[in-house]
């Protein structure tokens, strides 16, 4: 059977993973637009993998049949997607990808990875059941039906790239990979395939617990992009800095609460953290990136993913917030 999947996003990241599912002879429908589209559609993909300004690896493919770039989902007539991969900024409204995407689902058969840059929609299934049934109620009715059909997948994206220009992606590091996982057990089997699909370029680790994974890539998500801003440094400078590495691993204790008062393993140590994500000394944090070039930031809607989990649970995480009331101030209307 012919493996099909749709990258709902064309970022540098969804252009990286379109190159590890070609490479696994996937049959891929890229969804990009604008400039990047004109410039794919013309002359290809072409994907650089660095590692600390070392090439690694380079990639191309060209828009055919087995690499359809695509700008509207009209192209995906009569098509059955076995996957679909939401990789858009979380600045997108998640609620309308899905019900542009409810056409193509499969019921059965299409497995749903959402994106990991804040906690997802079905993070609550791992809550203390009173806690779970509050944040259920206000859900909108579009995710309460693709947490009732069980074909969801959790998939955290621990690399760093870029577009430098339409058409050219440069993956600068990879930490992690793509660490991917059921939500549900009844797509072990699917979400393993898939896996394996995916580790034949890049590193994509065995998880014990999804709920975890994804948390904790929001949480360092939240506290070093956060950081990033307070101090205005990159990476090298943060390895640097030893008051914003305790700024830093006050906010992972924080968050890491959460998960504890749950009964959920913490997998990293604060530690452990910031040598891994550090380790990428060449590496500035998204925000501070798009605070450079005056774009407005994801820091908004990732916090308030973690506020509405603290809510619930009547847990304030104060340092966090102090945190963000001066990045607040600082940088305005990009917050």
């Amino acid at each position: 059977m012919e493996k099909v999947s749709l990258i709902y996003g064309g970022g540098a990241i969804g252009s990286f993973l379109s190159c590890c599912l070609l490479s696994s002879n996937h049959k891929v429908f890229f969804l990009t637009r604008g400039k990047n589209f004109i410039e794919l559609k013309k002359r290809g993909l072409k994907v650089s993998v660095f590692k600390n300004e070392v090439l690694k690896k380079k990639f191309f493919f060209r828009d055919n049949n087995k690499f359809k770039v695509i700008n509207n989902l009209n192209k995906l007539k009569n098509v059955k997607l076995q996957n679909i991969f939401i990789t858009t900024s979380i600045n997108e409204s998640i609620v309308k990808t899905l019900k542009n995407i409810e056409p193509y689902i499969d019921k059965k058969k299409t497995l749903i990875v959402t994106p990991c840059t804040s906690i997802p929609f079905w993070w609550h299934e791992c809550l203390k059941s009173k806690f779970k049934l509050n944040l259920n109620k206000n859900l909108h009715s579009i995710f309460k039906k693709n947490i009732k059909r069980k074909n969801l997948v959790g998939m955290t994206m621990w690399l760093s790239g870029k577009i430098v220009k339409p058409g050219f992606v440069k993956i600068s590091h990879i930490q992690r990979g793509f660490p991917i996982k059921e939500v549900y057990s009844i797509k072990k089997r699917n979400v393993n395939n898939l896996r394996n699909d995916i580790q034949k370029v890049c590193r994509s680790p065995k998880l014990q617990n999804i709920f975890s994974e994804i948390f904790i890539k929001s949480l360092n998500s939240l506290a070093f992009n956060l950081i990033a801003l307070k101090y205005k440094q990159n990476n090298y400078e943060l390895s640097k800095n030893k008051k914003a590495q305790k700024d830093i691993i006050n906010i992972l204790n924080e968050g890491d609460y959460i998960l504890q008062y749950n009964n959920i393993k913490v997998p990293q140590s604060p530690i452990s953290r910031i040598k891994q994500t550090l380790s990428s000394n060449k590496h500035t944090m998204s925000m501070l990136n798009s605070v450079k070039i005056k774009k407005k930031t994801e820091l908004k809607l990732l916090w308030e993913s973690f506020e509405k989990i603290c809510e619930t649970l009547k847990y304030e995480m104060i340092i966090t917030k102090k945190n963000l009331i001066f990045v607040k101030k600082k940088y305005g209307k990009y917050i």
